[in-house]
């Protein structure tokens, strides 16, 4: 009979995302795991599998915890609510704050240039989310060609989140977020 589990696998979880967000696939070992977490390297592997299989399941919970981000900034949606994105995309952030360093996402496809399946997956998924969440925005605001708009929103801000990896600082994409802002409130007024 086996042991029972000293930690909340949740909880953990939640750790283990913040720790692949703040240093990358690479860096991210089961071992700093282990580390950081208190919970042994067999434990890790025997309830998340794999390193790939954890870092699929931090980056669905990643996913979640944006999707729920989301529904608050986007509450009601509008262009208003695009507005708000990309000023918090921009906006200064503390050194601690895993946003210095960018999006897990868009961090993932810079350092994993041929992702396995799932990690993939949770990608596209992630990148749904968004159009989707920016193709209704635009829906409810009744602006015109709202779908491709959405994909140069969607394109916009992984450009910007790519200023913020590269930098290693959110105020280094505020060049491009107030172009963006400036685009969207045209929008407005063209339509």
């Amino acid at each position: 009979m086996g042991r029972p589990r000293l930690f909340e696998e949740s909880e953990l979880l939640e750790a283990v995302m913040m720790a692949f967000w703040r240093h990358g696939y690479a860096a991210t070992t089961y071992r700093s795991l282990e580390t950081m977490s208190g919970v042994g390297i067999r434990s890790l592997a025997n309830t998340f599998g794999e390193k790939d299989e954890l870092f699929t399941k931090a980056l669905a919970r990643y996913r979640q915890f944006v999707a729920d981000n989301l529904a608050g900034i986007f509450d009601p949606p509008s262009l208003d609510a695009i507005i708000r994105v990309f000023e918090r995309v921009s906006s200064p952030s503390d050194v601690e704050d895993p946003r210095s360093g960018g999006c897990l996402m868009v961090n993932t496809m810079f350092e994993i240039s041929e992702p396995p399946e799932g990690i993939a997956t949770e990608i596209a998924q992630y990148r749904d989310l968004w159009r989707a969440t920016f193709q209704h925005a635009l829906e409810t605001d009744n602006i015109a060609d709202a779908e491709t708009r959405a994909e140069f929103l969607v394109g916009a801000l992984w450009g910007a989140l790519s200023q913020v990896r590269l930098a290693g600082d959110t105020t280094a994409a505020k060049p491009m977020t107030s172009i963006v802002i400036e685009t969207i409130r045209t929008w407005n007024e063209a339509d």
